[in-house]
């Protein structure tokens, strides 16, 4: 007969891990086709990028229950001219479908659970702070600025939007 020694074993019993974030952040919001393909080109080139969650999509035109976007973690306050810096590049804010959570305050957020929110691009796997990331005063910050992004989601939305349109298309005409 075999004797376990130290007690059962209750995985849900145990407390649930955390991860360490910035003091304070901002998340870029984007239907998750398009953040895929950003998130894809942007590692591809080497950019600077923090950490990526995928959440199940919520709120008007988002019904479907296979509806998922991703969040992109970006500096604290980056967002607040978002209007203006996606005008600045040329973008009608109104042809995009990129959403801002602005300043968000968190000293450590729980490791998302099964079958809710989970992580693409996990604050552990993000690397150290490149160079061209510190601030004036010398300080790095470990997430990017926020118009980084915004010209590559704002096009891979874009397009994501046409091809939706075009299949909408293709299939009214085929019926």
């Amino acid at each position: 007969m075999r004797v376990r020694l130290g007690g059962a074993r209750h995985p849900h019993a145990r407390p649930t891990a955390a991860l360490r974030l910035p003091a304070a952040y901002d998340l870029l919001d984007v239907p998750a086709g398009a953040g895929h393909r950003v998130l894809l080109q942007m590692e591809r080139v080497g950019a600077p990028l923090g950490p990526v969650l995928s959440v199940q999509a919520s709120g008007p035109g988002h019904e479907s229950a296979s509806a998922r976007r991703l969040q992109f973690f970006v500096e604290a306050g980056t967002t607040a001219s978002f209007l203006a810096d996606l005008k600045d590049l040329g973008w009608d804010p109104g042809e995009t479908d990129i959403r801002t959570v602005g300043v968000v305050l968190a000293a450590e957020t729980p490791l998302p659970a099964a079958g809710s929110p989970r992580w693409v691009r996990s604050p552990e796997t993000s690397p150290e702070t490149p160079a061209f990331l510190k601030t004036a005063s010398g300080r790095t910050t470990a997430l990017p600025p926020a118009r980084l992004l915004l010209g590559a989601l704002a096009y891979a939305c874009r397009r994501a939007e046409q091809r939706r349109a075009c299949a909408l298309f293709a299939g009214s005409r085929a019926g």
